[in-house]
């Protein structure tokens, strides 16, 4: 009889899940948490984007995901084994127009549901001016004692230190131009100091920023703050943007985009840091 009765049990089938579309907004800031999709074991999600992606951008754990199908603003993965809520797998593609790069996700179990379509929207609304005074508050918190305040102090020189200097670089989409700046490395920051010119009509205020290596790793940016709130058109002033500290084996060779109140952004394709200090020097 408990043969039996484990037999049953055995063959009673798997509770089914509801399937369901619903779309996600992405804002592109690589500090924000992942978006969660509902995922399960051979049943597939399609992923649908506002604007061209680059095929050659996706990345998947092959071992957890399987790609099956790409299009122009399209793609459809499947999980191959059943998501892990303490090991969620990570889904992520590039836009093609440059416009709020990267896309990423988090695929997560349910009990009950499972996303089969997700419409992807990239955020077009500026925050809003209670989250942008939030934003401001925690800035200047993080500013109170950190490399950019020694720097701004003038107590952290170009000569004596880990540093690397970077050339003029224009990129005149946003109206705005880099007229070189300097990087520092400390144990485990890094801090890129640079003149920012705007050629626009319009005044530019630095709010937010991402720094990727070549082989497209994104750095944790910790600060970003400027010699005056805004940049009158045709004026320059002094950016600061501090990061923490690449691992070794991401290189040299750094884009920094720095984005505006306004949406507009300037990209510096020429970033070179700092040597690490070997280990006995000081």
């Amino acid at each position: 009889m408990l043969l039996l009765l484990g037999a049953v049990a055995r063959a009673q089938p798997a509770p089914s899940r509801a399937h369901r579309q619903r779309s996600i907004t992405v804002t592109g800031y690589p500090t924000a948490p992942l978006p969660e999709v509902r995922g399960a074991k051979g049943i597939g999600i399609t992923f649908h984007f506002d604007g061209l992606i680059r095929e050659d951008s996706i990345k998947v754990d092959e071992s957890r995901i399987r790609i099956v199908d790409v299009g122009r603003k399209s793609l459809l993965v499947e999980p191959v084994t059943e998501p892990r809520a303490d090991q969620p797998s990570e889904v992520s593609v590039t836009f093609a127009d440059g416009e709020q790069e990267r896309a990423a996700f988090r695929i997560v179990p349910h009990p009950s549901e499972v996303d089969m379509w997700i419409e992807v929207m990239r955020q077009t609304e500026q925050p809003s001016a209670v989250c942008q005074a939030r934003i401001d508050e925690l800035r200047a918190r993080c500013g109170a004692q950190s490399p950019t305040t020694f720097r701004r102090s003038g107590l952290l020189p170009n000569r004596g230190i880990l540093a690397r200097t970077f050339e003029r670089y224009a990129d005149t989409a946003g109206g705005l131009v880099s007229e070189g700046g300097a990087s520092f490395r400390g144990g485990d920051w890094v801090l890129l100091d640079m003149e920012i010119r705007n050629v626009s009509g319009q005044p530019w205020a630095p709010r937010v920023a991402t720094f990727k290596g070549k082989d497209g790793t994104l750095v944790t940016v910790r600060l970003v703050t400027a010699e005056t709130e805004e940049i009158a058109p045709g004026e320059s002033r002094r950016v600061w943007v501090e990061t923490d500290d690449p691992h070794a084996g991401a290189g040299v060779f750094f884009t920094l985009e720095v984005s505006g109140a306004d949406g507009r952004f300037l990209r510096v394709g020429n970033v070179e840091l700092a040597p690490r200090m070997r280990e006995g020097k000081q």
